[in-house]
């Protein structure tokens, strides 16, 4: 494989999926760009597209380091410029929720690639098929990147960035028989470059506390966890997302108490974990940040599909769990006030908890990933 590789990556993220597969994907991108390799992006709809150049924007604004090829973008009805090293199409036929009526489609562009031999076909998406996976592999090689298990996957590559303890592994593997290759942990996570490299450096007091529940705060966590801790001497960085509906609830806040810290729209989050000493946070991908920067943190969850990662963190003796919002709401913040009065009292253990977190992501997984991309 060499510097004409062409990576088609075929993925969306729209208001009823949301963005999470898009972050990935451009960090994924980023990597094999760095490599040498060129990428189109595929996607279903002028949504997916206009999220998408947002976040490749976004990743070029980190500086050249990061991002140094010029994002272009092929309307749908544009043929690909076999000069661009990035680039986004729009499939006419595509559904985000049916991926099977758009293989006409995508086959006939594969056709059309003169240097097939070259191409690698890397999808992100949950309405994955058999029958799409290996109509697909007929023409080139493929690549998917799994979250579910749903069935064994017929590809030359499977990526699963789970969380995964020693115990488990086995399991794994054995659900990846029809795979060429498979990386699998939470070593090979596709962070943002932000994330990548980086490492708080302890601090011997403790003051500055990271509070986030991801994009919504249904529970209300972030209010009742300032109102348990209005005399703890911590300054409290609260991370409202888009759909939180306490927002004026924590503005208020935020006036009488001189030690919240509101943080909307960041740009950032690498900094803003890198200036707090501990973190507070819901499971999800935001352990895996904090994880690559070394921020001792406590989790909870409050959804069904938070349950796994939050165990696994927790097994791994990395993040401990402080349990269910749903059905164990004082026990959390009993076990979130012990958490940060024991580890702001103790650097020993903070180091501890740090050099555990790294072990288990460095931050380089987009890497790791490109390079087995590029090996295919």
């Amino acid at each position: 494989m060499g510097i004409n590789q062409l990576v088609y990556i075929r993925t969306d993220g729209n208001s009823q999926i949301a963005t999470g597969h898009l972050v990935r994907c451009v960090s994924i991108a980023d990597a094999c760009l760095k490599l040498g390799m060129k990428v189109c992006f595929l996607v279903s709809d002028k949504e997916s597209r206009e999220l998408l150049q947002a976040f490749l924007l976004s990743a070029l604004s980190a500086g050249p380091e990061h991002f140094t090829p010029l994002p272009s973008v092929s309307e749908a009805s544009a043929a690909l410029n076999p000069d661009d090293l990035l680039s986004v199409r729009i499939l006419k036929t595509a559904v985000y929720d049916d991926l099977e009526k758009e293989l006409p489609e995508i086959t006939a562009l594969l056709s059309d690639n003169p240097q097939l031999r070259e191409t690698v076909f890397f999808l992100d998406s949950y309405y994955v098929t058999e029958k799409y996976l290996r109509a697909i592999r007929l023409y080139c090689r493929t690549a998917y990147l799994d979250d579910l298990r749903l069935f064994d996957y017929p590809v030359d590559l499977v990526v699963n960035y789970d969380v995964i303890p020693d115990k488990a592994l086995s399991g794994y593997e054995k659900a990846y028989q029809k795979a060429g290759h498979t990386l699998l942990g939470a070593s090979y996570t596709p962070l943002r470059s932000q994330f990548q490299n980086r490492q708080i450096s302890l601090r011997e007091s403790v003051s500055d506390v990271l509070i986030t529940t991801g994009g919504s705060d249904p529970y209300h966590f972030c209010v009742r966890l300032i109102e348990t801790m209005a005399e703890m001497n911590f300054n409290l960085h609260i991370v409202i997302g888009r759909l939180n509906t306490d927002k004026e609830k924590l503005y208020s806040l935020s006036k009488e108490l001189p030690n919240i810290r509101l943080h909307e729209n960041v740009t950032d989050m690498a900094a803003l974990m890198e200036s707090c000493d501990l973190a507070v946070s819901a499971a999800g991908t935001t352990l895996y940040e904090l994880c690559a920067l070394g921020v001792p943190t406590i989790s909870f969850t409050m959804a069904d599909n938070q349950l796994t990662a939050a165990k696994a963190f927790a097994d791994t003796g990395s993040i401990p769990c402080a349990g269910d919002i749903r059905t164990s709401y004082e026990t959390i913040l009993t076990s979130v006030l012990e958490f940060l009065t024991r580890m702001s009292e103790n650097e020993v253990e903070r180091k501890s908890a740090q050099e555990s977190m790294n072990r288990l992501v460095d931050g380089n997984g987009a890497g790791r990933i490109a390079e087995a991309i590029r090996n295919l």
